[in-house]
Protein backbone atom coordinates (compact mmCIF):
# COMPACT_ATOMS: atom_id res chain seq x y z
CA UNK A 1 0.00 0.00 0.00
CA UNK A 2 1.40 3.37 -1.02
CA UNK A 3 1.19 5.98 1.70
CA UNK A 4 0.14 9.50 0.79
CA UNK A 5 2.88 11.96 1.79
CA UNK A 6 1.81 14.32 4.54
CA UNK A 7 1.99 18.06 3.84
CA UNK A 8 2.21 20.40 6.78
CA UNK A 9 -0.45 23.16 6.99
CA UNK A 10 2.06 25.98 6.41
CA UNK A 11 3.35 24.41 3.19
CA UNK A 12 -0.23 23.81 2.04
CA UNK A 13 -1.16 27.42 2.79
CA UNK A 14 1.75 28.91 0.83
CA UNK A 15 1.05 26.54 -2.08
CA UNK A 16 -2.66 27.39 -2.42
CA UNK A 17 -3.04 30.94 -1.08
CA UNK A 18 -1.65 34.11 -2.67
CA UNK A 19 0.12 36.65 -0.52
CA UNK A 20 -2.61 38.81 1.03
CA UNK A 21 -2.68 42.47 1.98
CA UNK A 22 -2.36 41.84 5.71
CA UNK A 23 0.86 39.85 5.25
CA UNK A 24 2.27 42.55 2.97
CA UNK A 25 1.53 45.15 5.66
CA UNK A 26 3.30 42.96 8.21
CA UNK A 27 6.33 42.56 5.96
CA UNK A 28 6.40 46.36 5.62
CA UNK A 29 6.51 46.71 9.42
CA UNK A 30 2.96 48.04 9.88
CA UNK A 31 1.72 45.38 12.26
CA UNK A 32 2.86 42.42 14.31
CA UNK A 33 2.76 38.88 12.97
CA UNK A 34 0.96 36.20 14.92
CA UNK A 35 2.61 32.80 15.45
CA UNK A 36 1.08 31.12 12.39
CA UNK A 37 1.87 34.09 10.14
CA UNK A 38 5.51 34.00 11.25
CA UNK A 39 5.73 30.42 9.99
CA UNK A 40 4.04 31.34 6.72
CA UNK A 41 6.34 34.32 6.12
CA UNK A 42 9.47 32.25 6.85
CA UNK A 43 8.24 29.65 4.38
CA UNK A 44 7.47 32.27 1.72
CA UNK A 45 10.91 33.85 2.09
CA UNK A 46 12.60 30.46 1.75
CA UNK A 47 10.50 29.37 -1.24
CA UNK A 48 10.19 32.60 -3.20
CA UNK A 49 13.46 34.42 -2.53
CA UNK A 50 13.61 37.59 -4.63
CA UNK A 51 10.27 36.66 -6.15
CA UNK A 52 8.61 37.66 -2.87
CA UNK A 53 8.99 41.33 -3.88
CA UNK A 54 6.98 40.67 -7.04
CA UNK A 55 4.37 38.84 -4.96
CA UNK A 56 4.05 41.80 -2.58
CA UNK A 57 3.61 44.31 -5.40
CA UNK A 58 1.05 42.07 -7.07
CA UNK A 59 -0.92 41.88 -3.81
CA UNK A 60 -0.90 45.69 -3.62
CA UNK A 61 -1.59 46.53 -7.28
CA UNK A 62 -2.73 43.36 -9.10
CA UNK A 63 0.02 44.13 -11.63
CA UNK A 64 2.92 41.76 -12.30
CA UNK A 65 6.50 43.03 -12.18
CA UNK A 66 9.75 41.12 -12.83
CA UNK A 67 11.38 40.08 -9.56
CA UNK A 68 14.47 42.28 -9.95
CA UNK A 69 12.42 45.36 -10.87
CA UNK A 70 10.01 44.62 -8.03
CA UNK A 71 12.87 44.53 -5.54
CA UNK A 72 14.09 47.95 -6.68
CA UNK A 73 10.56 49.35 -6.64
CA UNK A 74 10.00 48.04 -3.11
CA UNK A 75 12.98 50.08 -1.90
CA UNK A 76 11.78 53.18 -3.78
CA UNK A 77 8.29 52.80 -2.32
CA UNK A 78 9.82 52.62 1.16
CA UNK A 79 11.69 55.88 0.54
CA UNK A 80 8.51 57.49 -0.82
CA UNK A 81 6.60 56.36 2.26
CA UNK A 82 9.11 58.17 4.48
CA UNK A 83 8.71 61.36 2.42
CA UNK A 84 4.92 61.17 2.71
CA UNK A 85 5.24 60.61 6.45
CA UNK A 86 7.30 63.80 6.77
CA UNK A 87 4.71 65.72 4.75
CA UNK A 88 1.61 64.32 6.46
CA UNK A 89 3.08 63.95 9.98
CA UNK A 90 1.79 60.39 10.08
CA UNK A 91 2.63 57.10 8.42
CA UNK A 92 0.45 56.68 5.28
CA UNK A 93 1.16 52.95 5.20
CA UNK A 94 2.69 50.84 2.45
CA UNK A 95 -0.59 50.41 0.53
CA UNK A 96 -1.19 54.09 -0.06
CA UNK A 97 2.52 54.86 -0.48
CA UNK A 98 2.84 52.17 -3.18
CA UNK A 99 -0.11 53.41 -5.20
CA UNK A 100 0.93 57.05 -4.93
CA UNK A 101 4.46 56.22 -6.03
CA UNK A 102 3.51 53.91 -8.88
CA UNK A 103 0.77 56.20 -10.22
CA UNK A 104 1.99 59.72 -9.54
CA UNK A 105 5.78 59.43 -9.37
CA UNK A 106 6.98 56.56 -11.55
CA UNK A 107 3.94 56.43 -13.84
CA UNK A 108 4.15 52.62 -13.95
CA UNK A 109 0.46 52.39 -13.14
CA UNK A 110 -1.67 54.30 -15.63
CA UNK A 111 -5.40 54.97 -15.55
CA UNK A 112 -6.16 51.33 -14.86
CA UNK A 113 -4.07 51.46 -11.72
CA UNK A 114 -5.88 54.38 -10.15
CA UNK A 115 -7.91 53.56 -7.04
CA UNK A 116 -11.55 54.52 -6.87
CA UNK A 117 -12.34 56.74 -3.88
CA UNK A 118 -14.35 54.04 -2.09
CA UNK A 119 -11.57 51.47 -2.53
CA UNK A 120 -9.01 54.06 -1.42
CA UNK A 121 -10.94 54.61 1.80
CA UNK A 122 -11.22 50.86 2.33
CA UNK A 123 -7.48 50.42 1.96
CA UNK A 124 -6.85 53.32 4.33
CA UNK A 125 -9.10 51.68 6.92
CA UNK A 126 -7.37 48.31 6.59
CA UNK A 127 -3.98 49.97 6.89
CA UNK A 128 -4.94 51.53 10.23
CA UNK A 129 -6.16 48.30 11.84
CA UNK A 130 -4.36 45.67 13.86
CA UNK A 131 -4.33 42.50 11.77
CA UNK A 132 -5.18 40.07 14.55
CA UNK A 133 -7.90 41.91 16.46
CA UNK A 134 -9.37 44.33 13.92
CA UNK A 135 -9.04 47.21 16.41
CA UNK A 136 -7.04 50.34 15.64
CA UNK A 137 -3.29 49.81 15.72
CA UNK A 138 -1.17 51.74 18.24
CA UNK A 139 -0.15 54.51 15.83
CA UNK A 140 -3.72 55.20 14.72
CA UNK A 141 -5.11 54.86 18.24
CA UNK A 142 -2.62 57.42 19.62
CA UNK A 143 -3.42 59.82 16.79
CA UNK A 144 -7.16 59.51 17.46
CA UNK A 145 -6.58 60.14 21.17
CA UNK A 146 -4.70 63.36 20.45
CA UNK A 147 -7.29 64.50 17.92
CA UNK A 148 -10.10 63.88 20.41
CA UNK A 149 -8.28 65.77 23.17
CA UNK A 150 -7.77 68.74 20.83
CA UNK A 151 -11.41 68.66 19.75
CA UNK A 152 -12.87 68.46 23.25
CA UNK A 153 -10.48 71.10 24.63
CA UNK A 154 -12.21 73.69 22.46
CA UNK A 155 -15.44 73.07 24.37
CA UNK A 156 -13.98 72.37 27.81
CA UNK A 157 -15.22 68.80 27.79
CA UNK A 158 -13.40 65.80 29.27
CA UNK A 159 -11.84 62.84 27.50
CA UNK A 160 -11.30 59.59 29.39
CA UNK A 161 -8.78 56.92 28.46
CA UNK A 162 -9.08 53.31 29.61
CA UNK A 163 -6.04 51.06 29.32
CA UNK A 164 -6.32 47.36 30.08
CA UNK A 165 -3.90 44.47 30.17
CA UNK A 166 -4.59 40.73 30.13
CA UNK A 167 -3.47 39.22 33.44
CA UNK A 168 -0.72 36.57 33.33
CA UNK A 169 -0.75 36.51 29.53
CA UNK A 170 2.81 35.18 29.27
CA UNK A 171 1.82 32.22 31.42
CA UNK A 172 -1.16 31.62 29.13
CA UNK A 173 1.11 31.59 26.06
CA UNK A 174 3.64 29.34 27.76
CA UNK A 175 0.93 26.91 28.86
CA UNK A 176 -1.35 26.73 25.81
CA UNK A 177 0.84 28.07 23.00
CA UNK A 178 0.84 31.26 20.94
CA UNK A 179 -1.96 30.11 18.65
CA UNK A 180 -4.32 29.89 21.64
CA UNK A 181 -2.95 33.20 22.87
CA UNK A 182 -3.93 34.80 19.56
CA UNK A 183 -7.46 33.41 19.93
CA UNK A 184 -7.71 34.96 23.40
CA UNK A 185 -6.47 38.32 22.12
CA UNK A 186 -9.08 38.35 19.36
CA UNK A 187 -11.87 37.37 21.78
CA UNK A 188 -10.86 40.01 24.33
CA UNK A 189 -10.81 42.64 21.57
CA UNK A 190 -14.33 41.65 20.50
CA UNK A 191 -15.61 41.91 24.08
CA UNK A 192 -14.07 45.38 24.45
CA UNK A 193 -15.70 46.56 21.22
CA UNK A 194 -19.07 45.19 22.36
CA UNK A 195 -18.98 47.28 25.55
CA UNK A 196 -17.79 50.49 23.88
CA UNK A 197 -20.11 53.11 22.37
CA UNK A 198 -20.14 53.88 18.65
CA UNK A 199 -18.37 57.18 19.40
CA UNK A 200 -15.51 55.49 21.29
CA UNK A 201 -12.23 54.41 19.71
CA UNK A 202 -10.84 50.97 20.62
CA UNK A 203 -7.25 49.99 19.90
CA UNK A 204 -4.61 47.39 20.54
CA UNK A 205 -2.04 49.43 22.41
CA UNK A 206 0.61 46.73 22.82
CA UNK A 207 1.05 42.95 22.82
CA UNK A 208 -1.71 42.15 25.31
CA UNK A 209 -2.64 45.73 26.17
CA UNK A 210 -5.70 47.51 24.80
CA UNK A 211 -7.17 50.99 25.07
CA UNK A 212 -10.47 52.79 24.70
CA UNK A 213 -10.84 56.55 24.11
CA UNK A 214 -14.10 57.89 25.57
CA UNK A 215 -15.03 61.39 24.31
CA UNK A 216 -17.08 63.61 26.62
CA UNK A 217 -16.91 61.06 29.43
CA UNK A 218 -15.93 61.98 32.98
CA UNK A 219 -14.00 59.84 35.44
CA UNK A 220 -17.03 58.19 37.04
CA UNK A 221 -18.59 57.19 33.73
CA UNK A 222 -15.21 55.97 32.52
CA UNK A 223 -14.85 53.80 35.58
CA UNK A 224 -18.28 52.28 34.97
CA UNK A 225 -17.34 51.41 31.38
CA UNK A 226 -14.07 49.89 32.58
CA UNK A 227 -15.92 47.79 35.14
CA UNK A 228 -18.35 46.56 32.46
CA UNK A 229 -15.42 45.50 30.29
CA UNK A 230 -13.70 43.76 33.21
CA UNK A 231 -16.87 41.90 34.17
CA UNK A 232 -17.71 40.89 30.59
CA UNK A 233 -14.26 39.40 30.04
CA UNK A 234 -14.25 37.56 33.37
CA UNK A 235 -17.68 36.05 32.64
CA UNK A 236 -16.83 35.13 29.05
CA UNK A 237 -13.78 33.11 30.08
CA UNK A 238 -15.19 31.65 33.30
CA UNK A 239 -15.13 27.88 33.12
CA UNK A 240 -12.67 27.83 30.20
CA UNK A 241 -9.13 26.47 30.51
CA UNK A 242 -7.81 30.01 30.05
CA UNK A 243 -9.65 31.73 32.90
CA UNK A 244 -8.77 35.13 31.47
CA UNK A 245 -9.09 38.30 33.54
CA UNK A 246 -7.90 41.85 32.90
CA UNK A 247 -6.59 44.77 34.93
CA UNK A 248 -7.67 48.29 33.95
CA UNK A 249 -6.50 51.85 34.49
CA UNK A 250 -8.71 54.90 33.93
CA UNK A 251 -7.55 58.49 33.46
CA UNK A 252 -9.51 61.61 32.54
CA UNK A 253 -8.08 64.79 31.03
CA UNK A 254 -9.48 68.24 30.43
CA UNK A 255 -8.36 71.75 29.43
CA UNK A 256 -5.56 71.04 27.00
CA UNK A 257 -4.14 67.81 28.38
CA UNK A 258 -1.70 66.07 26.03
CA UNK A 259 -2.13 62.50 24.91
CA UNK A 260 1.20 61.37 26.37
CA UNK A 261 0.22 62.71 29.79
CA UNK A 262 -3.11 60.91 29.71
CA UNK A 263 -1.45 57.66 28.61
CA UNK A 264 1.08 57.87 31.45
CA UNK A 265 -1.69 58.49 33.99
CA UNK A 266 -3.85 55.60 32.73
CA UNK A 267 -0.80 53.33 32.59
CA UNK A 268 0.11 54.18 36.20
CA UNK A 269 -3.46 53.41 37.27
CA UNK A 270 -3.28 50.13 35.35
CA UNK A 271 -0.19 49.09 37.30
CA UNK A 272 -1.92 50.09 40.52
CA UNK A 273 -4.59 47.53 39.53
CA UNK A 274 -1.88 44.92 38.96
CA UNK A 275 -0.37 45.59 42.37
CA UNK A 276 -3.82 45.42 43.97
CA UNK A 277 -4.16 41.78 42.87
CA UNK A 278 -5.31 42.08 39.24
CA UNK A 279 -8.82 41.68 37.81
CA UNK A 280 -9.82 45.12 39.04
CA UNK A 281 -10.13 48.78 38.00
CA UNK A 282 -8.06 51.67 39.34
CA UNK A 283 -8.57 55.37 38.57
CA UNK A 284 -5.96 58.11 38.27
CA UNK A 285 -6.53 61.61 39.59
CA UNK A 286 -8.06 63.82 36.88
CA UNK A 287 -5.49 65.79 34.91
CA UNK A 288 -6.25 69.46 34.33
CA UNK A 289 -3.74 71.64 32.48
CA UNK A 290 -4.17 75.36 32.07
CA UNK A 291 -2.97 76.41 28.63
Amino acid sequence: MIETPQIDPVTEFTRQTPLDLRLVMALAGERELNARELQIVDKLKADRGEGLFADMLYALTRKSFPSRQAKLLWGEIGDHRKKLQDMLHRDPGVTLAAHDYLVNVSGLLKGAGLIEEQKFQTLATVASRDGLTGLYDKTTFTRLLNEELARQARFGRPVTLVLLDIDHFKHLNDTFGHADGDVVLAQVAELIAQQARSTDSCGRFGGEEFGVVLPEVDTQAGRLLAERVRSAIEKAFAGTPYGVTVSLGVATGNSGVKGDDLIRAADAALYDAKRAGRNCVRVAQEIVTTV
